[in-house]
């Protein structure tokens, strides 16, 4: 399976990402945590709701999180409640989205952040070795390659074609020009079928989006007289 490998990638960075965004919330929610209980102690000693300097000292005294004492701060926010306006002080971090994303543990997602580059970069590896090997061994042309009695993609995944199918494809590859002519098709195919024409445009109309799915080729028709195998 050629995109087995991208989804793999593509799981383990996901995994990452999200083990980046939980470490980040938790440490928002440390940081929101500690400048909460510092002001619930600073209101515990001076609760007259009035902001002083010494309210801010005392504040940034009772912060456990040491980046937080030269950012964190006091504002008094006005808020509606029962019907009524009223004043309250509210902690504030003031520690942004670079200061908190430093702050958390990044050392899980970063690990499987590298697996993932080393998965992607390991299997892009493989596929370069494995395709020289696959070349060597049969006929290649635009992304196919014709290894024994199998079409396989560069990657070395096998193209799952209908005995017709593989007949049509099989002789466009062993042509030199990949050209066929209708007439020599139907010959080939359907030798005993005096008009095997709506069963020919039915063969290609079926095999076209399966190569042009696993290569860079395609069936052109030439008003109808001929089908060629081209490069897109």
């Amino acid at each position: 399976m050629k995109t087995l490998p991208y989804i793999v990638f593509s799981f383990i960075m996901l995994c990452a990402l999200c083990t980046s965004i939980n470490s980040y919330n938790r440490t928002e929610n440390m940081i929101a945590q500690d400048v909460n209980r510092a002001l619930e102690q600073v209101l515990a000693k001076m609760p007259d709701n009035v902001v002083t300097t010494d309210t801010i000292r005392c504040y940034r005294n009772y912060l456990t999180i040491a980046e937080l004492k030269d950012t964190a701060g006091i504002a008094m926010r006005t808020v509606r409640r029962d019907g009524r306006w009223e004043t309250k002080m509210v902690a504030e971090a003031n520690y942004g989205f670079a200061a908190t994303f430093m702050m958390s543990d990044q050392k899980a997602s970063g690990s499987l952040m590298f697996v993932g580059m080393m998965w992607l970069l390991g299997s892009l590896w493989y596929v370069k070795r494995k395709r020289p090997e696959l070349v060597a061994q049969g006929l290649a042309y635009g992304g196919i390659v014709l290894n024994g009695d199998k079409f396989m993609t560069l990657s070395g995944e096998q193209i799952r074609l209908t005995p017709m199918q593989h007949s049509l494809l099989e002789m466009f590859m062993l042509t030199d020009t990949h050209t066929l002519s209708k007439q020599e098709i139907c010959d080939r195919l359907w030798p005993k079928k005096p008009d095997a024409s709506d069963t020919l445009y039915t063969l290609v109309r079926r095999i076209k989006p399966i190569i042009e799915a696993h290569s860079s080729l395609k069936i052109e028709s030439d008003r109808g007289k001929s089908y060629s195998l081209k490069l897109k």
